[in-house]
């Protein structure tokens, strides 16, 4: 469920987080939750259910967040967005547009549930903004990862119409629940471990 693609997403971004960097942190968390749950779009309000919208809007209030912390430390993200406007902002723009188009025009787990889709959608990512590159390809990893075990599957390999799944849960239940919470506690020990060194202590990770 997108709650749990988020928690996964976002502690994944935070697993390659340069410890001591406010702006490494801030943008595994912008990049993770993106990267997370951007698979996803091809759930249209046609198709959509609460979830989706929830996780959506969760995205958007972290990253609107994060951003004005951003601004308010100088951590630097925003800065770099700023300082490279221009063409490539905007082919950046216009491709991940044209990529949520077609996902949105795609039937559920299809083609954004793919290799190549995430390879197009970090082609996106790296034009519009770089340095959230490693950390929403992190995240949207995570989310082809755990989908794969979905009993369901997924396209993994599209545009061969064979899924992959490991069948090993659904979507809802106990399973869900539990990745979900294991994302949080991993995301917020993460984020306690790199951003330590700035506040003067240090949290050891055996």
């Amino acid at each position: 469920m997108s709650k749990t693609h988020i928690a996964v997403g976002v502690a994944a971004g935070l697993a390659i987080a340069q410890t001591g960097s406010a702006e490494s942190c801030i943008a595994a968390i912008v990049g993770g939750c993106a990267g997370g749950i951007l698979a996803d779009c091809d759930i249209t309000p046609s198709r959509a259910h609460k979830d989706a919208l929830i996780g959506r809007l969760i995205v958007v209030g972290l990253t609107l967040a994060c951003l004005a912390i951003d601004r308010y430390a100088s951590a630097g993200l925003c800065d770099y967005v700023l300082g490279h406007l221009g063409m490539r902002l905007v082919m950046g723009v216009g491709l991940l547009v044209m990529l949520v188009g077609m996902g949105a025009h795609t039937s559920h787990r299809s083609f954004t549930h793919s290799i190549v889709a995430m390879a197009a959608f970090c082609g996106a990512v790296w034009l519009v903004c770089e340095p959230l590159l490693p950390f929403f390809a992190a995240g949207y990893a995570s989310h082809l990862i755990l989908d794969v075990t979905n009993r369901q599957g997924i396209r993994l390999f599209w545009p061969m119409n064979s899924k992959v799944s490991l069948g090993l849960c659904n979507a809802k239940g106990v399973v869900n629940v539990t990745v979900m919470v294991l994302g949080i506690a991993v995301g917020a020990l993460l984020l306690a471990y790199r951003l330590g060194p700035l506040v003067g202590f240090d949290v050891v990770l055996a």
